[in-house]
C-alpha cells in the first residue's frame, strides 16, 4: 500500500510540473510575439529579412504582415526583387497571402491594409492570383459601415487594386468610398497623409477608364469624382511645400490619366517642380513635361517682367553723374605767322 501510495504521488508531481511547464510557456508566448512584433518593426529590411529565416516559423500572423511591411517599407524596388528570390521571404509572401484569402475574424481591415499594399510593393509575380488574395480585404472594406474604417485605409485597399490592375472589378466600391470622402465639404479630405491622398486620387483616376473590346479607350467620371478632385486640389495648393517632388509629379500624371485641367493646381506645382528638379528621376520628370504639355500650360520660372523704372546711379559711364559747368565763351589759339608780311616771289 505505501508503495503504491508512493507512485500516485510521484505522477501526481509529475503531471503538476507538466501542466505547470506548459502554463509556463503559453504564457511566455505572447510576450515572445510582442518582441518580435516590436523588433521586426524597428529594425532594416535585411536584418528583417534574416529574422524571417531564423524565427520566421514561430511568427503569428501579426508579426508576419509586420515583417512584409517593413521589408516593402524600408527597401528600395531592387532590394525588394533580390529578397524576393530568397526562399524564406517567398515562404513568408505565401503565408500572408493565405492569411488574405481566408481573412481571421479578429484582425482588423487596418492591419489588412497593410497586408496587400505590402504585397503590391513587391514584383508583380508575386500575385499570381490578385483577384483571390486581394478581394476579400475590399469584400470586407464595402460590408462595413463608414464609420468602421478611416481614409487612409480605405486609400490602401483602393491603391492595392489599381496597382494590380483589377480596380475595374470594385468601381462600385470606389464610388461608395469617394461618396463617403467628398460628403459635409470634404471634411475627410484633411484626414489623408499626402501619400495616401494622391495614390487615392490615382486609383480613383484607373477605375474610371473605360476599356472595352471593340469601343475607343476613354474616361468616365462621375460627379463626385470632380468634387473629389476639387477638394484634393486645395489641400495640395495649401501644402505644396511640405509635400515630395515625387507626389507632386504624381499629382500631374494623375490629372493626364482622369484628364481634368486644373490650371491653378499645375501653376502652384510648377515653381516647386523646378526649384527641386534634381530630386525627381528622369521618368518622373518626362511624366510632368508630358502633364503640362498635354494642358498646354508653361512649365518655366517665374519671370522677371518688364521695367517700368530706369534709376541712374552713381558713376553711370553712359551719361554723366554731375551735369557740366559753364566756362563762358570758348576761345581758340590763333595761329602765329612766319613773317610780318606777305612775301613775294618772282615769276621766273
Amino acid at each position: 500500500r505505501q508503495r503504491q501510495k508512493g507512485i500516485r504521488d510521484k505522477q501526481r508531481r509529475v503531471h503538476g510540473s507538466s501542466v505547470a511547464s506548459v502554463a509556463g510557456t503559453a504564457a511566455s508566448q505572447p510576450g515572445e510575439n510582442n518582441e518580435l512584433f516590436q523588433k521586426v518593426q524597428e529594425v532594416s529590411a535585411v536584418r528583417c529579412a534574416a529574422l524571417v529565416k531564423e524565427k520566421g516559423q514561430n511568427f503569428t500572423a501579426a508579426v508576419s504582415i509586420r515583417a512584409l511591411e517593413t521589408m516593402a517599407t524600408k527597401s528600395s524596388f531592387k532590394l525588394r526583387e533580390e529578397l524576393v528570390r530568397q526562399p524564406h521571404v517567398r515562404r513568408l509572401i505565401e503565408r500572408v497571402q493565405g492569411i488574405l484569402r481566408t481573412p481571421p475574424a479578429t484582425m482588423t481591415l487596418e492591419t489588412l491594409s497593410r497586408a496587400v499594399w505590402s504585397l503590391t510593393c513587391f514584383p508583380k509575380d508575386v500575385l499570381s492570383q490578385p483577384g483571390a488574395v486581394l478581394g476579400p480585404t475590399a469584400v470586407q472594406l464595402g460590408a462595413l459601415a463608414p464609420s468602421a474604417w478611416d481614409v487612409n485605409t480605405a486609400s490602401r485597399v483602393l491603391y492595392s487594386l489599381a496597382k494590380a490592375d483589377i480596380v475595374q472589378n470594385h468601381k462600385q466600391l470606389v464610388s461608395q468610398v469617394v461618396k463617403e470622402v467628398v460628403r459635409d465639404q470634404g471634411r475627410c479630405v484633411a484626414e489623408f497623409s499626402h501619400d495616401c491622398l494622391v495614390n487615392f486620387l490615382w486609383a480613383v483616376a484607373r477605375a474610371r477608364r473605360h476599356i472595352k473590346e471593340g469601343d475607343r479607350q476613354t474616361v468616365r467620371t462621375e460627379a463626385n469624382d470632380l468634387l473629389l478632385f476639387k477638394q484634393a486640389s486645395q489641400r495640395i495648393k495649401a501644402g505644396v511645400k511640405t509635400m515630395s517632388v515625387k507626389l507632386l509629379a504624381d499629382v500631374c500624371h494623375t490629372h493626364v490619366e482622369i484628364g481634368l485641367k486644373d490650371a491653378a493646381l499645375f501653376a502652384a506645382i510648377c515653381p516647386e517642380i523646378l526649384a527641386r528638379r534634381t530630386e525627381l528621376s528622369e521618368e518622373g520628370m518626362a511624366r510632368v513635361v508630358k502633364a503640362y504639355s498635354r494642358f498646354m500650360l508653361p512649365l518655366r520660372e517665374v519671370q522677371q517682367g518688364f521695367r517700368t523704372m530706369a534709376v541712374v546711379q552713381k558713376g553711370d559711364f553712359i551719361r554723366p553723374s554731375d551735369k557740366p559747368k559753364k566756362k563762358g565763351p570758348a576761345t581758340y589759339d590763333q595761329p602765329q605767322p612766319l613773317y610780318p608780311t606777305t612775301q613775294l616771289h618772282s615769276r621766273g
